[in-house]
């Protein structure tokens, strides 16, 4: 009767424990999603440092240059035509 105790015991634990097989469904789909993220995180990372790259004395982009500071400073033309987004 106590060997069938142990092994009940063990069993459910192995089943519905926090390292069990339950546990491991869960952490497996913690893991996909974090990766996937992780993808998602590295694809915005490399935009932004190509962005950067432009804006480097050796290769700097004019334009880009020329965008970014009218966005941070609101800076415009007389002759030109705004449209304001969100």
């Amino acid at each position: 009767m106590l060997g069938a105790a142990v092994i009940a015991y063990f069993g459910y634990h192995a089943v519905h424990g926090e390292r069990g097989i339950e546990g491991w469904f869960r952490l497996s789909g913690q893991l996909e999603s974090l990766e996937k993220r992780q993808a998602i995180n590295a694809s915005r990372i490399a935009t932004l440092e190509k962005r950067v790259g432009l804006l480097r004395e050796e290769t700097l982009d004019r334009d880009l240059l020329d965008e970014r500071a009218r966005a941070v400073l609101g800076l415009a033309q007389p002759d030109e035509i705004i449209i304001l987004g969100r």
